[in-house]
């Protein structure tokens, strides 16, 4: 369910997906693409709604993709079996997140990311740090040791 306004570490969003037919090479191909994506949460006809959510535990993955020459936004969907239509079904800002839906093999569609969504992010890191990646802490001296001589 979705919350009903923007927070520090949700944000409610309006999406609409939309499906081409091309041909390549005398073949049939399908492509699903995001047609448009607005981070309010005012309903629209044809748009369905999804939330952006951030996580503490990705947050090296959001400095990533905020630090790349273009942030992008992944929307994994879901496919009915029936008409082959897609349904976005969830939203990160984290590639690392997005690559483990794909090595699933589902549908991610991605968007660049709009300059309001990289600012909420930026505060987000600000407000909650970086994340410090725990293999390279300096171990302390004498940790675990007796101080028996």
């Amino acid at each position: 369910m979705m919350s009903a306004s923007k927070s520090t570490d949700r944000w409610p969003m309006q999406i609409t997906l939309q499906h081409e037919t091309l041909l390549t090479r005398g073949w049939e191909t399908e492509r699903w693409s995001i047609k448009d994506l607005m981070p309010d949460v005012a309903e629209r006809a044809g748009y369905s709604n999804i939330e952006l959510t951030l996580h503490k535990d990705e947050r090296s993955a959001y400095r990533f993709n905020l630090n790349a020459a273009s942030p992008h936004l992944f929307v994994l969907c879901s496919e009915d079996e029936t008409d082959n239509a897609l349904t976005a079904i969830h939203m990160t800002a984290s590639q690392d997140e997005a690559a483990s839906f794909m090595d699933g093999e589902h549908q991610v569609l991605e968007i660049p990311m709009p300059a309001a969504v990289q600012c909420w992010i930026d505060s987000y890191l600000g407000i909650h740090g970086e994340l410090i990646d725990e293999g390279k802490k300096k171990k302390r001296k004498g940790k675990g040791r007796s101080s028996e001589r």
